[in-house]
């Protein structure tokens, strides 16, 4: 067995290969070439290759008229002091002046952050909430000069596609809100930046990648006047409307089944919708319906509080706040419903903060007649059949959500959890089971630890090696950062009511086929009280060899161990059961793990049938 599990491990990048297919593997090779070609030419050859060096279209002044109400004052401008601080994914850096923007000793996604200007948008936001900038923003037109000066094309993170996508978009709502800051110099590297994003597409990675470079060159497209601006905008408009099909499941989730990412694309959706309906009066209907129908999925998962299930990548600093992006949401459809005629066209973000603020006053939001809102979300039963998730709320503050479906694309595994059949558990939106979550995306032991089924709350089987070690089988084969090799596909997933207002619901996988066994898991959730509901978890493992397993049950931080007392485990054909308390953690962010109380029971199954039946007692907190 030792050695057939060996050989499993070496063939898991044979079928990381295969599920990504040859169309991508060439994809992914060309992208790659390209940007190792980038790096070796002259810098005028590679714009010129790139079609940054044509001549710059016309920066369209939108807000000329609106002076005063649709723009603000921009920051007063300075020299920067010795050291600007910088605050992403949790972790400070006091950055020195003239600065460095691509040092390899920086984690690679906090370099990424850097390149984004997020942080200047979010100053924006600032000035926008309370009529003044904050003091830092006084070194935001040199940091913008700087940048350009000290990033060529093609040189560095700053001209990865992502980061492009992120930073142009940026960079256009600081001008939009602040147009002095628009000057030649500027507006002539975001022309190029957006030219060199549409010659280095990430096509190749698809999913939230994919969608982030469309929605900035459709957005970008309109800021220009002449045909080049038309036709980027057209042709991303064009591919937009043809991968939505692709990327938007049956019942409205994103295809890569990570609220994090779901509630990320649905803001990007939005925004194209408020740019094309002010610039060109557009409210194109099949992105309106994938808007509503994304809004009517972030409903349905919500968790009380606005809280999210953290079923594979799924940090919570990664996208907006669910509550935001809804309500953003619901008043872009209302804005479309209304078709509010106007003379003059309501700036981007000015338009984003009206809505939000009409939200925030309590003012009716009236939802979209023309397209259907489903409110499956109230129902006591949700079972989101594509995504893979299902969701009990038998009243009285009680929520569970249970993951059994397919774990993402097959070609697409960069965040995908080995969770399948795991469970969370809140009572008034405060988590008492939970996962890990997800706290880095660097490879090494806290990214495999977060990515595997230990960090779940899920039952395990394990095949002992003649050295004595446990090689634990994972039903979706993770590895390095983010890749994964075989991916287990579900089955006989069903929900249902029972007696006493008890809900289930249950499901398997073929994760363990290979190995001669199967699991199933059936979750019920009996007679809820504002003050304890049960809970029984019911495992059938069936095997044709001698297995070990293992049962994690992860509280959530500051619960202690006696909150789970009591617990009745019944393993009446199980051998050697044993169980034990484990220290582990808990993400809130990136970068931010608190620790937290982990019971892990195991034993040792003989060839057959057997039956573990878990029951809590879970009282509130």
């Amino acid at each position: 067995m030792g050695l057939k599990f060996k050989y499993i491990r070496l063939s898991r990048i044979f079928r990381t290969l295969v599920d990504i297919g040859p169309k991508r593997l060439i994809r992914r090779l060309r992208y790659d070439l390209r940007q190792r070609l980038d790096q070796q030419l002259p810098a005028q050859f590679a714009i010129a290759l790139a079609g940054c060096n044509a001549s710059m279209p016309q920066w369209l002044l939108v807000l000329q008229s609106l002076v005063g109400e649709g723009s603000i004052a921009p920051p007063k401008s300075s020299k920067p002091a010795h050291t600007i601080r910088f605050c992403f994914i949790n972790q400070n850096r006091d950055l020195s002046w003239p600065i460095n923007w691509n040092d390899p000793s920086w984690p690679r996604l906090w370099q990424f952050h850097l390149h984004y200007f997020d942080w200047a948008r979010e100053w924006l936001e600032e000035a926008h909430a309370y009529g003044k900038w904050p003091a830092e923003a006084a070194a935001l037109e040199p940091l913008l000069d700087q940048w350009i000066s000290t990033n060529p094309p093609g040189y560095g993170d700053g001209w990865h596609s992502y980061t492009l996508s992120l930073r142009t978009r940026n960079w256009i709502w600081l001008f939009r809100s602040c147009p002095s800051l628009a000057t030649p110099a500027r507006l002539k590297s975001l022309w190029q930046q957006l030219c060199w994003l549409q010659s280095h597409p990430e096509h190749c990675h698809g999913g939230n990648h994919w969608l982030e470079n469309l929605t900035a060159l459709a957005i970008g497209g309109l800021q220009f006047d002449g045909p080049a601006a038309r036709a980027m905008h057209r042709r991303a408009i064009h591919i937009l409307r043809q991968e939505l099909p692709n990327q938007l499941l049956v019942d409205g989730g994103h295809i890569e089944r990570s609220a994090s990412y779901h509630l990320l694309m649905l803001d990007r959706l939005v925004e194209i919708a408020c740019c094309l309906a002010d610039v060109s009066d557009e409210r194109p209907d099949w992105l309106f319906r994938a808007i509503c129908a994304m809004a009517t999925w972030a409903e349905s998962i919500r968790i009380e509080g606005g809280k999210t299930p953290r079923f594979n990548d799924s940090s919570v600093d990664a996208a907006p706040p669910l509550d935001v992006v809804k309500t953003f949401a619901k008043a872009c459809l209302q804005q479309s419903e209304n078709k509010i005629s106007r003379t003059i066209p309501i700036p981007y973000w000015g338009l984003r903060q009206r809505l939000l603020q009409a939200a925030s006053a309590q003012q009716p939001l009236k939802e979209a007649t023309s397209i259907p809102v489903d409110h499956s979300h109230q129902q006591a039963l949700t079972d989101l059949h594509e995504t893979g998730w299902a969701f009990l709320r038998p009243g009285d503050g009680w929520e569970l959500a249970f993951r059994c479906g397919i774990p993402c694309p097959k070609y697409l595994p960069p965040h995908v959890h080995s969770d399948q059949l795991s469970i969370e558990l809140s009572h008034h939106g405060r988590w008492l089971f939970s996962e890990a979550g997800t706290s880095i995306y660097t490879e090494g032991s806290k990214r495999s630890y977060e990515r595997s089924s230990a960090a779940h709350n899920v039952l395990q089987l394990g095949i002992p090696s003649r050295s004595g070690e446990i090689n634990w089988i994972e039903p979706v084969e993770v590895w390095g950062s983010f890749r994964a090799g075989r991916k287990s596909s579900p089955r006989h997933r069903h929900c249902g009511e029972l007696s006493q207002k008890g809900l289930f619901t249950e499901g398997s996988h073929d994760g363990f086929d290979r190995f001669g066994a199967s699991h199933h898991r059936r979750v019920e959730l009996i007679d809820p009280t504002p003050q304890q509901i049960k809970l029984r978890v019911q495992e059938t493992v069936v095997t044709k060899t001698p297995l070990l397993f293992r049962i994690w049950w992860h509280l959530a931080p500051q619960i202690s161990k006696e909150w789970l007392n009591p617990m009745v485990l019944q393993a009446p054909t199980a051998d050697h059961v044993e169980s034990n308390w484990h220290t582990t953690w808990f993400s809130e962010g990136f970068g931010q793990r608190l620790p937290r109380n982990s019971y892990c029971v195991k034993g040792s199954l003989v060839p057959g049938k057997h039956e573990l039946l878990t029951t809590f007692s879970v009282v509130s907190i």
